[in-house]
């Protein structure tokens, strides 16, 4: 396990929870609660990304048979799979169980609709399988360039299609999706970055930033109403960023620390598990047992965000830690 690898899972969970938590403070008119949400959210979207990229550059350089590799692969995402796309189907009805339909919840596992958050299965699943090919040419440094290149190059063709509704008329989408930070994890990882190079990718995160900040403002006041475009995973400015972030942690994070590991060892559970924590602390049943619902604008935004962030965050990890201790049921939050 590279050292930084532990403290890239960990912060990139605790975004991805912070994501959730303030998600309904934009979808309002531009205020100082809507700033609020926006340079959270802003600060927080390199979280998936980075999952991509840790996972690349962990995963790219192993040698392995095919049948070892899917294996392995199977036996951490099958049974989460399963087990949480039929939990969230049935809990999306929980209060009105006789509304829930066999037929419906197949077709929404099938088309990945299951809930919300479930996407990111689908979505790794697709990398996954194509581990084997990316790891036949990832000791060909200049390969993992040229693709990683073009895969840029597309994400910044989506900003040509948002201002004038064009699509490039070549049809390149393999080189579109996830794959790309799966690819760029392992070449900065891999390889040694010169201060200059180092520095350059700085500037990019910090203009990307910028960008996601102010371009996120000026889309949504143009528009009159929340435009996410420049908050997308797959938006240039949020490559820059994820990319700064990466290299920051790979260059100045070399601590082994105990408790980091086991919060990183349980980021996969704590993905899958936090959406109920969420709903459940800000639910009727919740505030009829304590008198209260806790969500980001309890009492007021600057009390509710960080509250509700750390009971959910602290309430997911325990939950992970005590079902990876039992038998059997631990398969669902490997």
């Amino acid at each position: 396990m590279i050292q930084y690898a532990n403290a890239l899972r960990s912060l990139a969970i605790m975004a991805v929870v912070m994501i959730h938590v303030i998600a309904s403070l934009m979808v309002v008119d531009i205020s100082k609660t809507w700033w609020l949400g926006n340079l959270i959210d802003s600060f927080a979207r390199w979280s998936v990304p980075v999952f991509v990229m840790v996972s690349g550059a962990l995963l790219l350089g192993k040698e392995e048979p095919l049948s070892v590799f899917f294996k392995k692969r199977a036996s951490k995402i099958i049974i989460p799979f399963l087990f949480w796309t039929l939990f969230y189907e049935l809990f999306k009805v929980r209060t009105q169980l006789d509304l829930f339909s066999i037929e419906t919840a197949i077709k929404n596992i099938y088309t990945g609709k299951a809930y919300y958050h479930l996407w990111f299965l689908y979505m790794i699943v697709g990398i996954y399988f194509a581990t084997p090919l990316f790891r036949a040419i990832a000791h060909r440094t200049n390969l993992m360039i040229y693709f990683v290149a073009i895969w840029f190059f597309m994400c910044f063709e989506n900003v040509i299609f948002y201002f004038t509704s064009m699509h490039i008329g070549f049809k390149m989408g393999m080189f579109w999706g996830f794959a790309g930070y799966f690819l760029l994890g392992y070449l900065l990882a891999k390889h040694t970055i010169s201060k200059k190079t180092t520095m350059l990718i700085y500037a990019g995160g910090i203009v990307g930033m910028l960008v996601t900040i102010f371009g996120t403002y000026w889309a949504t006041s143009s528009k009159g109403a929340l435009d996410i475009f420049w908050l997308d995973y797959l938006s240039p400015n949020t490559v820059l960023v994820s990319a700064a972030v990466f290299v920051l942690f790979k260059h100045s994070f070399n601590m082994n620390v105990p408790f980091m590991s086991s919060f990183a060892a349980a980021s996969f559970g704590i993905y899958l598990i936090h959406p109920f924590f969420l709903t459940l602390y800000k639910s009727g049943i919740f505030q009829d047992l304590f008198g209260f619902a806790l969500h980001s604008r309890t009492i007021h935004v600057l009390f509710g965000v960080p509250v509700t962030f750390i009971v959910v965050t602290l309430s997911s990890y325990l939950a992970v830690v005590i079902l990876q201790k039992i038998p059997f049921v631990k398969n669902i939050v490997p």
